[in-house]
């Protein structure tokens, strides 16, 4: 017989794995970002565009310059991390990248508020 918290977890773990799923399985750490984005907006992702790009470092807006717009920052130091958002089904991905060749780091699902 199941407890009711061993209910609650195992649910929990399936919502999960729906979210996972949802991901283009293609996405692997160190390829280019352009492939990446590339795979998402095929699947439905949509870019995030920053509104508040000001508010960001410069390398970032250079990076929304160029036209990835959906730019959130960047670290311009020894990794140079990028953090770039989409947007399904009202959650939000955060895809960081590191180099100045964004090469794709980590991919992380963020429970929108």
């Amino acid at each position: 017989m199941y407890t009711k918290t061993s209910l609650i977890c195992l649910g929990l773990i399936c919502s999960l794995s729906a979210k996972a799923s949802d991901l283009p399985s293609s996405i692997k750490t160190g390829m280019p970002y352009s492939e990446a984005k590339s795979s998402l907006i095929a699947v439905g992702w949509k870019p995030v565009v920053n509104s508040k790009i000001t508010n960001s470092s410069l390398y970032a807006q250079e990076i929304f310059e160029k036209g990835s717009t959906e730019v959130v920052d960047c670290i311009s130091m020894e990794i140079d991390a990028c953090s770039f958002r989409y947007i399904k089904n009202k959650r939000i991905l955060e895809i960081r990248t590191i180099t100045r060749d964004l090469k794709v780091d980590k991919i992380n699902l963020i429970n929108k508020k």
